[in-house]
């Protein structure tokens, strides 16, 4: 049992990384849903006073920024709910590929939510 836990395969560093894939998973994608709301918040307005019948058009860009925190919110969940704490004999059973792959995932998800919300 000792083998298939060691700290060689699961260090403590590896839950660290996971949180930092939850973290970085919903920062980036509600800055990113926050600038694409500012920026289509400001084009609604300009747009209201050119024409306003346009208003309800043009609320569609700021429904889809919202949704870029929506999705990271959902990603940073599933991230932690596969978080597992150590044992009750004190070995860590979250493995550093595990850890890893949280961090990747939760980057890939908040970096794109980020880069899709500065291109509103």
């Amino acid at each position: 049992m000792a083998d298939l836990y060691s700290y060689d395969q699961c260090p403590s560093i590896a839950a660290f990384l996971g949180i930092m894939g939850v973290m970085s998973s919903i920062v980036f994608a509600n800055v990113g849903a926050a600038y694409g709301t500012a920026k289509a918040g400001v084009g609604i307005m300009t747009s209201c006073i050119r024409n306003p019948e346009l208003v309800w058009r043009n609320l569609i860009p700021i429904i889809m920024a919202g949704v870029n925190g929506i999705y990271g919110l959902i990603t940073s969940i599933i991230l932690m709910g596969a978080i597992s704490p150590p044992g009750d004999d004190g070995y860590n059973k979250y493995s550093l590929y595990t850890g890893c792959a949280h961090l990747a995932a939760g980057l890939a998800c908040g970096l794109s939510g980020l880069g899709s919300g500065m291109c509103i």
